[in-house]
């Protein structure tokens, strides 16, 4: 358990786990039949007489019945307040009442020599009961302050949100739908803020991945929470939403270029879509970095008004600065020239 909180690698501490709780648990039913079959094999009713000589140990019950065992054949003795429990060879085990021996110092004398010891049952009981106290806490400390695995755990419970995604096509979503699946889960501020969000989609317009970080302010405009927004497909089919509390304290500021509602209105005014069947390409992404310069380089870019209709600059008098989205193929940027959209 110590090992699990610690480091996690579930995947590997669990079955090891299992695996040494099944041995111990086997262990434990094999003592148990061996103790019982030894119990029914030589219980004594009450009242038998138990004859002792330096030669042999003899029972007799109530109805006449004998058991003669030589004491060559004891092997060990153990003894309690009220009980001893002589072994010997061939699995035979005798529990005797120290209240059935008439002399226990003449008993004493005949088994003396055979290895003997007093049972510790309550010595063990403490010193499991302390090693559980001492592994728990070592555990308790794994799960506070990020001392271990559990601890991140723990907090990832606390801070994360799944949240389903309502409609998983880029195409028909854009990055409003995305927002909205956010809204259902957890209440946002009313100005919300990024410069930095990438969506990778597959040519059918099916979402892939997710990663963005937004930035929540007040009425006031003062940061109070920063989501850590991330999804991917081959692990899950929900996105998580990862909430960092600044309660004001937060130092970046807010900037009206950089706020969400641009990128969601930039995003609704490009119709990717039919952008990118040109490319014919499997995989597709848009990226978004805030505002961005691109000089004079006209290469690639598309100017967005604010009423949505896209242009292309015929002539530049001044930088291209702006707001910027960019829709291109991973790994093929310097091959496939990305389309720049910048808010103008």
């Amino acid at each position: 358990m110590y090992t699990i909180t610690k480091i996690g690698q579930l995947k590997t501490t669990i079955p090891l786990f299992l695996l040494m709780s099944l041995l111990i648990f086997i262990l434990l039913i094999y003592k148990f039949i061996i103790y019982q079959r030894q119990m029914k094999r030589k219980l004594f009713e009450t009242g038998s007489q138990i004859e002792i000589n330096e030669q042999q140990l003899m029972i007799t019950n109530q109805t006449g019945g004998k058991m003669i065992l030589p004491l060559e054949k004891l092997t060990k003795v153990k003894e309690s307040n009220k009980w001893f429990f002589l072994y010997f060879q061939e699995n035979t085990f005798i529990p005797i009442s120290k209240d059935a021996i008439h002399s226990l110092d003449l008993f004493g004398q005949y088994i003396k020599g055979t290895k003997s010891k007093k049972l510790i049952w309550k010595p063990m009981v403490i010193l499991f009961v302390l090693i559980t106290i001492i592994g728990l806490y070592f555990v308790g400390n794994n799960a506070v302050n990020f001392n271990g695995a559990l601890a991140w755990k723990i907090n990832e419970w606390k801070t994360d949100t799944k949240v389903k995604l309502k409609n998983d096509n880029f195409y028909q979503t854009k990055l409003t739908g995305i927002i909205d699946s956010v809204k259902s889960k957890i209440k946002l501020e009313p100005y919300l803020m990024t410069n930095d969000l990438e969506i990778k989609f597959a040519k059918d317009g099916t979402i892939t991945s997710i990663e963005t970080y937004i930035y929540g302010y007040d009425k006031n405009k003062k940061l109070q929470s920063g989501y850590l927004v991330y999804y991917d497909k081959t692990k899950s089919n929900k996105l998580t939403v990862h909430k960092q509390d600044w309660n004001g304290d937060g130092t970046t500021k807010y900037e009206q270029d950089n706020d969400l509602s641009i990128v969601i209105k930039m995003l609704n005014s490009i119709p990717v879509e039919d952008e990118v069947k040109q490319w014919n390409e499997d995989n597709l992404a848009v990226m978004y970095k805030g505002i961005r310069s691109w000089g004079y380089n006209t290469n690639g870019i598309q100017f967005i008004g604010e009423n949505g209709k896209i242009r292309i600059p015929s002539s530049i008098t001044a930088e291209i600065i702006g707001p910027t989205i960019s829709l291109y193929v991973p790994g093929k940027e310097n091959m496939i020239t990305p389309k720049r959209y910048v808010f103008k």
